[in-house]
């Protein structure tokens, strides 16, 4: 009993045995299979698929139809690429992709892609030289290597004006600046890396540029040369010299910056950056120890250089006739209009100011707005340059002087190659508003360790403003009102200034605005605390003419004391006039002749005595011209031929001002008498348009509204001068084609009408009948008038001409 149960005890437990074998065989074959899997991954060479079991996957799907042993050949084939792959094509070498790829950019991006993708790159640049690609990917902070300058505006280096609280972002980085869609593009396209700052040949720029040509803001010039040479030489930590050997690179990278939508103001500064670093290396003594194809190598890239700059300087100024014609077409604002975020600040900005006065707790926003509104007010209300703004600095305003009510003001320093000082002359209210924000908000603006460089106006940060126009262009933004830039103001203000003043204040406005170094020759006088306020006086009369609500301020008892002025001055100016009378010709008097014959030494009365004389030239010109209008050539021959020098309307504003002539004008027109005496009428051509329509008269010239065609020409029985036309040609004038006798009718789309007139012909008084352009007449357009005429037509004055009933 005991043996059989031994055996029975023995087969199950090597039956347990065995299943348990099993068991571990299938759990070593399923890890055997699990770790091939992680193993081995073979890309499919049919569908260029990775497989995790190719020899399946061509079982079931690339090759079911084929042979056990097709499907063997193929898995060695693809295992085989597998491993060559790994083994030989894994790895890249950076000097064969420079051959391959010769554009820098795209090159720089197959870099980085190979990278991110596992390849390995052989003789590779380091990451230095195109972490630029990286960071173009990403949101973060942009670090400079190089602090840019205080003030300075870049657009890809130049345009985009760091912001003015850019300190406040990163505290940690105070060069940070926000990545600008430009940037960005330039980043991608590989044009925005840079040399090391402590390049030789770059430190050397940088000294011969603050040393040599004495230029204190140069990093942004020795920025643009760091980039173009890096996109020639796009690896090592030194520049050499052969890049004058590369002039194709720098073709390509002027076409790139074109391709990035880079202004072409900004790709000038380019051009003109390299410019000056190839001059400064042919002045450098140890290369000039070099032979004579140094010198020559130089000479012909500046040459090359300077040919790629002219067609960026003719797109200029067709970008610059395009802003100008969007102008002239455009509608034009105000003085008024452009004044408008002032106004409509006022209210929050009086709030805040209160709390300042009483000292009260004001948030950071509301100091910001507060420095914007103070801000606007010296670019909006007194036309200075935001350089002017930025430049201010605590000690000029320490040094303001109050004078005939308003505080002056002076600013060395405005960003501008003008030899002028900004000026301006605030109110007291004006001048209380900036005192309080330097008193009260300015304070809690400084900190330590930031270096202010006394600027009056700053950020939050504590550094000086870099931008005024990005400050008031947020201000607008704040209260939801379309940007006004200091272009447009400044242009506006001078404009109407034009328009209202005379000579000797359009000069002091030239001072007052801090016009370039030409205009100040012209309008030059030393600056004095007397022209500046009374220019500012000036202006405030100007924002008041053109402001809408201006008809409405002031009482009656102002209103009458002001005609009471207005009467005494008259008389005087009479007196004036009758001792020194206003002729087109002449001189104004001078300040002897009117102290001489007992007039006060002002300038009063001679300012209205040359306004009078101007606007009597003005008259004299408009008179030469009855029936056409004048063009800009004609109308500056004449004042040519007149000798005039000055206080003369310019040709453009009398071409501006003409109108048609007034019939009486029209009776006594020595050319009108001419042209109907001689049948010689300019601008005419007979037409013969067949059928039944036959001929007809058509414009050889543009004939603007208002222009004297022609006359009514032909027979009327027994007169001497014909009118109501029968025949033709007419018997006055049988060698000559009498235009107003083949002019057709049309009821509808007339654009002539005729105007009776008695004209004074040397041998008397005759009537005739003109006809007159209702509309704006194009060339080579027929001309063509009601013939529904009748006496009744000319409002009675052609009663006795009784042939016109017929």
């Amino acid at each position: 009993m005991q043996p059989t149960r031994r055996r029975g005890s023995r087969r199950s437990s090597v039956k347990e045995i065995n299943v348990e074998q099993e068991r571990g065989m299938v759990g070593l074959e399923d890890a055997l299979l699990h770790s091939e899997k992680d193993r081995h991954i073979v890309y499919c060479l049919r569908c260029e698929k990775p497989q995790d079991t190719l020899s399946t996957h061509l079982a079931r799907v690339c090759m079911k139809n084929s042979t056990p042993e097709e499907r063997q050949a193929e898995l060695q084939r693809a295992e085989e690429n597998t491993k060559n792959w790994t083994r030989d094509r894994r790895v890249w070498d950076y000097a064969e992709m420079c051959k391959l790829y010769t554009n820098t950019a795209l090159r720089l991006i197959l870099l980085k892609d190979l990278r991110r993708k596992g390849f390995f790159i052989a003789n590779a640049p380091q990451d230095t030289d195109t972490e630029v690609i990286d960071q173009s990917s990403t949101s973060t902070p942009i670090k400079q290597v190089l602090p840019p300058t205080s003030g300075s505006t870049e657009e890809a280096g130049e345009g985009a004006a760091e912001t003015s609280d850019s300190g406040s972002s990163d505290k940690a980085n105070p060069t940070w600046q926000k990545p600008t869609i430009l940037r960005m593009k330039m980043k991608k396209m590989g044009l925005y890396a840079k040399f090391p700052p402590e390049t030789a040949l770059l430190a050397q720029f940088k000294d011969y540029l603050k040393n040599t040509l004495l230029v204190t803001k140069c990093q942004q010039e020795v920025d643009n040369v760091s980039r173009i040479l890096r996109y020639i030489q796009p690896t090592g930590k030194e520049v050499h010299l052969d890049f004058l050997t590369k002039s194709k690179e720098a073709i390509t990278f002027i076409r790139e910056l074109n391709s990035v939508k880079m202004s072409p103001s900004t790709i000038i500064n380019y051009i003109k950056s390299m410019i000056r670093f190839i001059e400064h290396l042919k002045l450098d003594l140890k290369l000039a120890k070099k032979d004579q194809a140094f010198h020559n190598n130089c000479q012909k890239y500046i040459d090359i250089l300077k040919t790629l700059r002219k067609p960026v300087l003719k797109s200029l100024c067709t970008d610059t006739v395009r802003k100008r014609y969007d102008w002239f077409i455009g509608d034009k604002q105000t003085l008024h209009d452009c004044q408008r975020v002032l106004r409509v600040t006022m209210k929050d900005m009086l709030g805040i100011y209160g709390k300042l006065l009483e000292r009260k707790h004001v948030d950071k926003k509301q100091k910001t707005l507060f420095r914007y509104y103070c801000e606007g007010i010296l670019i909006l209300k007194h036309f200075q340059r935001p350089g002017a703004v930025q430049g201010m600095t605590t000690s000029e305003w320490f040094n303001k002087r109050l004078h005939h009510g308003r505080v002056c003001v002076g600013v060395r320093e405005h960003k501008t190659a003008t030899m002028q000082i900004a000026t301006f002359a605030l109110t007291k209210e004006e001048a209380s508003f900036l005192d309080h924000y330097y008193l009260e908000i300015r304070s809690g603006y400084l900190k330590d360790g930031v270096d202010d460089r006394d600027k009056f106006f700053l950020s939050i940060s504590g550094r000086p403003v870099s931008s005024a126009t990005n400050d008031l262009r947020r201000l607008h933004e704040h209260y939801k009102l379309p940007n006004i830039r200091s272009q447009v103001v400044r242009r506006v203000a001078g404009t109407e200034a034009n328009e209202n003043f005379s000579e000797e204040q359009k000069s002091a406005v030239a001072h007052y605005m801090a016009h370039s170094t030409e205009v100040a020759k012209t309008h030059y006088r030393m600056r004095t605390m007397e022209g500046v306020v009374a220019t500012a006086n000036l202006f405030s009369c100007l924002e008041r003419s053109t402001s809408d609500e201006s008809g409405n301020e002031g009482t009656s008892h102002r209103r009458k004391r002001a005609r009471e002025t207005a009467d005494e001055d008259v008389k005087d100016f009479s007196t004036f006039l009758e001792c020194f009378p206003v002729g087109v010709t002449g001189q104004p008097p001078t300040k002897k002749q009117r102290t001489d014959a007992g007039f006060l030494p002002g300038r009063v009365f001679y300012d209205k005595w040359r306004v009078a004389q101007y606007n009597q030239r003005a008259e004299y010109l408009l008179s030469q011209y009855s029936r056409h209008p004048p063009t800009v050539h004609k109308v500056a021959k004449i004042i040519g031929k007149e000798g005039w020098k000055g206080n003369h309307p310019r040709p453009e504003d009398i071409v501006a001002k003409w109108k048609p002539a007034k019939r009486v004008q029209m009776e006594s027109d020595a050319g009108i008498i001419s042209s109907v005496t001689k049948q010689s009428w300019l601008g005419l051509a007979i037409k013969d348009f067949g059928g039944s329509k036959g001929q007809g008269v058509v414009s050889t010239k543009a004939f603007p509204k208002g222009s004297i065609i022609c006359d009514y020409h032909g027979k009327a029985g027994g007169r001497d001068l014909c009118i109501d036309a029968q025949t033709f040609p007419c018997e006055c004038h049988p060698s000559v084609e009498t235009m107003g006798r083949k002019i057709n009718h049309s009821s509808k789309n007339w654009n002539l009408k005729p105007l009776h007139c008695l004209i004074n012909f040397p041998e008397g008084a005759r009537d005739v009948i003109l006809f007159q352009a209702m509309k704006d007449i194009s060339i080579r357009k027929e001309l063509c008038f009601d013939y529904g005429v009748n006496r009744k037509s000319f409002r009675g004055g052609g009663l006795n001409l009784e042939w016109l009933d017929n």
